[in-house]
Parts: C-alpha cells; structure tokens; sequence
C-alpha cells in the first residue's frame, strides 16, 4: 500500500519565514487549525510573532551577493542586485503590515539590510518598521544594518562615517515595551531627548556611532537594564556609567583608539569584561572602586602597568572569576584570594613573576612563557609555553629555560593539560647540562600537546627539553605548515636506543617510553578523524593538521614531583 503524505507536511519543510508568511494570510481560526494538523505548524504556530527578517534577506538576495564586496561580482549579478533588494523590501514591508493588522503582540523584530542606499526614501522606510514594531508593543529588536560594502572599509579608519549611517528614530527611546535592544551599523549621536525605554533590560550596541551623552543617558535612564554591550562603538573618549542601579554586566568589545578613561560607580555589577585590540599601547585609565560586588573580570589587550593592575583588582573583594590576557605591560601579577575559584592568564611576554595564593581555586589556565613563581592553587591546571619569539621579545629556549619550565610545573601534581608552542632554531638547549642540574624525574601531565608554527633546525633539542620535563600518556603534535615534523617525531619515538646513559641516576626519555602507537590523525580542513594503519607510507603526505598517539612508560616509582 502506498504511503500518502500530507499537504502540510511537505508544506512544513519550507524555510520557517515562509511558513510566517503563509500564516500572516490566514486568519487566526485557520492558523490554529493549520497547527493541529502538523506538529511543524504548531510549533511555528507558538513562535509566529517572532518576525525574522534575518536569513531571509540571503534568501532572497543570495549569499554570494549578500556577503562579498561589490568588486568580485559579474556585470550581470550586479544588476540582478538592486531587484532582488527591493523583492525583500516588499516582501518585510507586506509582511510587517499584515502582521500589524491582526493587532497582535509582538514578541521580536530581527532585520538584516545592507543599506545601498541611506537617503531620505530608505530611511523613512526603515522609521516606518520600527514605528510598526514599537505600536504592536514589541519586546525584542534586533537590527542590524551594514554599510555598502565599497564604503565599509572607511569604517576601518574611523573617517567621513557618521554621514553614511542609518540614524535611529527618536521613537525607538521611547519604546516602553522594548526588553532587549540590539543594534549594528547605525548613529545615535542626534539622540538629545529624553529616554523612556522602562522595560529595557538587555542593550547591545556593535559598530554604533555614539557620542559621550547618548551613551551616558541610555545606562540612566534606563531602570530595568541589567546587561550592557558596546562593540566597536566610535565617537566618544571616555565611558561613564552611573546610577544604573540595576546593572549586573558590562562587556565592552575594541575600544575606540582615542579612549581615555572608563569610570563606572555601578554596585550592582556583577560580571565586567573589556577587550581591547592586543597592539593598543595606550593605557586607559580604569576606575571601578564603587562595583566592590564584581564576581567576574576579564581584561584583555589594555595597558595595565603593574601598579594599575594591582590598584584595580584590590577594590574586588568577592570576585571568583579573573581573566587576565595579552596585557603587554605587565611584569608583575600578585593575587591572594580564598573566595577565587577561577585565574587563567594568556599571552602577557614582559611577565617575569607571579606569586598566587588561592587555596579554593577551581581552574587554573596559563598561557605564557615560565615566570618566577610562588603559586598555591591546588587544583587542574591547564598550561601552555611558547618558546618563540612573541611580540617583539625573542626567547631562547635554553637549559636555564627548561629547568624554569620545570620548576614552573613542579608548583602543581594536577596538570590535566600542557601545551609546548615552538618556532624557529633551538640550538642552545644541552640534555647533559639539564640533567646534571636536575635532580628529579619527570612529572606526569594529562594531555602534552606540541605545536608547531615553522621549520624548526633541531628539533631533538626541543624534544629531549619537553621529554626532560614532562610525560603524557597522551601525546598530540600539530603542525601549521607542511614540512617533515610529523614523519620526523614517529621515527623518533620508535628509535629507543638505551645505551646512550647508563651511568645517570636520572635517564633520558628513550629508557622510559616502553611503546608507541598511533591513535588517529585530524585534518584543520575538514576535522574528520583518518585511522593510518602503515604510518611510514601515510605520514610524509599528510596534510597540516593534529596527530595523536598513545604512549605507554615505565618510570621508577616513586615518580616525584617535577
């Protein structure tokens, strides 16, 4: 017997802004009919005044269109492009009206528009939606609105903008149903009146083109707001953000070049990130001394001297969660906490100590070359070294280098993940200099990574160093370009000639690693695992990617710590 399908099922596999679409031509009674009949139906039947102009602006314009610049098109896309822009403009304009003439509530509003156009007819257009929206109480709005893509680069340099953008109508400030509130690629900077956004709780602001006021009034005025997002803003040189009594995060993405000072009087706030562009030298001046109950704050790419740094985290009494990276200035980091639970930092070269004290720490992650250190921080650490040249500063992975890589280590028994960054030569590093100012065997870590980012001339040196220090039964080896690495590190781990130091207490790796094998190989590309079963033959033509292998040892026990 042959098997009928429904009507509305083969209807339920299009695309969910074309089943709104059909929706908005029925009536009420007969949506609800439609949404008994398929469980598709009914469950987009719950979400209908969710109006997602997002992908179907690349449905209708094409993805090829709507994501690349202007120049890489043929003459034939280009023109096809102005009509398939004005089908989307009809097709969210028709929608927007019928939706509005049910009088229905609406949950959400989500537009995608590049603006070719941003003269009086588009922007009176763009008002009109918004305006529909904020009458049918509309709780969410999320816009975003990109620049053509010949002049967006302008956005880069921070030049001649302000005149290209779409300015928001004074009557989104006023939206008194609006709960969150998402907007790229527009001005506020005309915003003078006053704001009346009572129910605003969320506002995300990215590539938004406001002054010192706009912003100042928006965090003010707003009772409710609890979470507050700045991205790639232009226009303003200081941040001030005061009596928002309600306001539990802050996060602020790539500060504007020119940014002088940030001050926040918020004691509510709970959770404070700002990431800055890692080349920026500039220090900003950062006073948070009224948010004494912050939990959460990550600091990335801001010019902290030590004294700033220090200064600043003093005023977090209760924080739990310190993130601490690509802060080139700093050499210093001292923390003695028993409420932190979680430090990571990443990426600080001039770092040349670090004394922690967090007897109830969670996590531990470190990124960076071995400092001086005093830690007390018993609990999974999860460690990278970068034995390259890094930011301008050239490190010689030396004998004196690996003994601080080790005594580094030797702070923590629980070492879950440890990852070995290298480029460039490695010819000053000595295994017998090692070993004779070493009085311990290796500690054991969870996972050893080893990474590679370029051909290296000794290798070995490399290898005896991180083998001196550490051992995995769990071994991954990367590499970012093609060379001979992988075939090179096989052949070693196979060759274990024992007679090279039999006369040493303390051997080298070779005595230790009683057998080798392959797990599994995963491309960068396609990140599909490739089981090799004849290594010599797969290995010198593997593409870049992570190669795995399980390694099974025999020290003395004993194995003392690091």
């Amino acid at each position: 017997m042959e098997e009928t399908i429904d009507p509305m099922d083969r209807l339920s596999e299009l695309p969910p802004f074309i089943i709104h679409q059909i929706m908005s031509h029925l009536s009420a009674k007969e949506v609800a009919r439609t949404s008994i009949l398929s469980k598709t139906w009914n469950l987009l039947h719950s979400s209908y005044p969710i109006l997602d102009f997002h992908d179907s602006y690349i449905y209708f314009v094409g993805k090829d269109l709507a994501t690349k610049f202007p120049v890489t098109f043929t003459r034939d896309q280009i023109s096809i492009f102005p009509q398939r822009i004005h089908k989307f403009i009809e097709f969210v304009d028709a929608s927007l009206v019928r939706f509005c003439q049910l009088n229905f509530a609406m949950q959400k509003f989500r537009l995608l528009i590049r603006l070719l156009d941003v003269e009086a007819p588009s922007s009176l257009l763009l008002d009109k939606w918004i305006g529909l929206a904020i009458e049918n109480k509309v709780k969410e709005l999320d816009f975003t609105f990109h620049c053509r893509r010949d002049i967006e680069p302008l956005f880069d340099c921070r030049r001649n903008l302000e005149h290209l953008l779409y300015t928001l109508p004074q009557s989104i400030f006023t939206a008194k149903s609006v709960t969150t509130l998402n907007i790229f690629g527009c001005k506020l900077v005309q915003l003078c009146e006053s704001i009346r956004l009572h129910s605003l709780k969320s506002l995300t602001l990215r590539e938004v083109c406001i002054n010192e006021e706009c912003l100042q009034k928006l965090t003010t005025q707003c009772p409710l707001l609890e979470d507050l997002v700045l991205s790639n803003c232009l226009g303003f040189r200081r941040i001030y953000v005061v009596n928002a009594c309600k306001l539990k995060i802050i996060n602020i993405f790539e500060l504007p070049k020119d940014l002088q000072s940030i001050k926040i009087v918020v004691p509510s706030l709970q959770q404070f990130i700002l990431k800055c562009n890692y080349l920026r030298v500039v220090p900003t001046v950062i006073d948070m001394a009224e948010c004494p109950n912050l939990k959460v704050l990550q600091v990335s790419g801001v010019a902290f001297t030590d004294q700033g740094f220090h200064r600043l985290i003093s005023k977090f009494p209760l924080l739990e969660s310190l993130y601490v990276c690509h802060c080139f200035l700093l050499e210093q980091i001292t923390i003695s906490s028993n409420l932190l639970k979680n430090l990571g930092i990443n990426g600080c070269p001039r770092l040349k100590a670090i004394d922690v004290d967090t007897p109830n720490l969670v996590s531990f992650s470190f990124y960076n070359h071995p400092p001086i250190s005093s830690i007390n921080a018993p609990c999974l650490w999860k460690v990278g070294i970068k034995s390259a040249v890094w930011a301008g500063i050239e490190v010689d992975p030396d004998t004196h280098w690996y003994l601080n890589v080790k005594e580094f280590l030797g702070a923590s028994n629980q070492i879950e993940e440890l990852t070995f960054t290298v480029s460039g030569n490695m010819n000053s590093f000595n295994f017998d200099e090692f070993r004779k100012s070493t009085h311990s065997l290796p500690c054991e870590v969870g996972t050893l990574n080893l990474r590679t980012y370029e051909q290296s001339s000794n290798y070995a040196a490399f290898l005896d160093g991180v083998f001196g220090i550490c051992y995995a039964r769990t071994l991954s080896a990367s590499m970012s370009i093609k060379n001979h690495f992988f075939e090179w590190l096989y052949k070693q781990l196979m060759s274990r000639d024992t007679r090279c130091c039999n006369s040493h207490d303390i051997k080298c790796w070779r005595h230790y690693l009683k057998d080798v094998k392959i797990g599994s190989f995963v491309p960068y590309k396609d990140k599909k695992p490739i089981h090799i079963d004849n290594p010599l033959e797969a290995l010198p033509d593997l593409p870049i990617g992570i190669l795995w292998f399980h390694l099974d040892w025999c020290l003395p026990m004993p194995i003392e710590k690091a």
